[in-house]
């Protein structure tokens, strides 16, 4: 099979289109004919230039996190010609995080493509737990674009305790997890104020039906989220940057009993918490690292009665680099995909 290989860390460069002997089926694993899979960050480009602290790899190596296409080989509960949309996380099942269903915290846990050998080829062969079929009111394309954003946005809200008429901030909603998670609190009845710091992301924002579009740089941001509230501020504030200015921001805005919840640190700056004012509201800092298992089955019963991400742009397998360097750029609104 065709895949795209790196046999050491570094640019965009070091992405080869090469043949290579084609996956073996263990058992428990469902072999998959990939039709289309997301050039992600951490995942996918941080792994390539050696930047994951997640990499635990041998080269050659085959990126590829979440992806969908269809079943070549089932092992029961999948059968051939069944669409499928598969997430790169593999928790253990049997640490107590497994155990009680927060399988996202699962310590010993594995990343298909990060790991394992991923989906950038034109077959993978994964664990049958991995995978969810894809129903028929969604594209390939739009699978893969939301298989692992749609259930981690899943997961923030069921942590959470998310109800219908909440008011949700989502930070970086331009991002591709920052619009699938906007899009998903939407659908489960919250109202949404989304921001980012780009004019023309913020405009194409607003097509999306959110309740408010801001920019959070500008030095009304807090006053307009209290204004859009009622006062009140929001039950739940999606931080996946770890800004230390944007944090301070995001405890101004927050609810009583309201909270943050982080998903990612793109920023990664150390952040100020003042603990006196959050036990007198009641608030809460929580960490999210993906989404559980429950949540695959949550989403995807949510996604065939109406979510469309946004597609922003998608090449073929042979232009991986091409891809890669548009993602780095930060280009793109909405995801980047590879079409096998």
């Amino acid at each position: 099979m065709k895949a795209a290989v790196i046999h050491e860390f570094g640019p965009a460069d070091v992405l080869k289109i090469e043949d290579v002997p084609d996956p073996r089926r263990e058992a428990e694993e469902v072999l998959v004919r990939v039709h289309n899979v997301r050039v992600g960050g951490l995942l996918d480009i941080g792994t390539r230039a050696g930047r994951n602290p997640f990499a635990r790899l041998t080269f050659p190596h085959i990126l590829g996190a979440d992806f969908a296409g269809v079943v070549v080989e089932g092992d029961g509960a999948f059968e051939p010609g069944e669409r499928v949309a598969g997430v790169p996380f593999l928790p253990c099942g049997r640490c107590h995080a497994c155990e009680i269903g927060r399988d996202d915290a699962c310590p010993r846990a594995e990343l298909v493509g990060v790991h394992r050998q991923g989906s950038y080829a034109e077959l993978v062969s994964v664990p049958a737990k991995l995978l969810r079929r894809i129903p028929a009111s969604v594209s390939d394309e739009q699978a893969a674009a939301m298989a692992l954003s749609g259930p981690v946005a899943f997961t923030q809200f069921q942590i959470t305790r998310l109800k219908p008429g909440d008011w949700v901030l989502v930070t970086a909603a331009a991002s591709g997890l920052g619009l699938v998670t906007s899009l998903v609190a939407k659908r489960l009845g919250a109202r949404v104020i989304a921001t980012s710091r780009k004019d023309w992301k913020r405009e194409m924002l607003r097509g999306h039906g959110l309740e408010a579009v801001l920019d959070s740089d500008t030095e009304g941001f807090v006053d307009q989220v209290i204004e859009l509230t009622n006062g009140t501020g929001v039950a739940v504030a999606i931080d996946n940057t770890s800004s230390a200015d944007l944090f301070t921001k995001l405890c101004k805005v927050l609810d009583r009993l309201g909270v943050i919840v982080c998903s990612g640190a793109l920023v990664a700056e150390n952040v100020s918490l003042d603990m006196r004012a959050m036990y007198l509201k009641s608030q809460s800092v929580i960490g999210i690292r993906t989404h559980t298992q429950s949540a695959l089955d949550g989403f995807w019963k949510l996604a065939g009665s109406g979510i469309e991400a946004h597609v922003d742009r998608t090449f073929p397998l042979e232009q991986v680099a091409d891809a890669h360097r548009y993602v780095e750029a930060e280009k793109n609104f909405g995801r980047v995909l590879l079409k096998i």
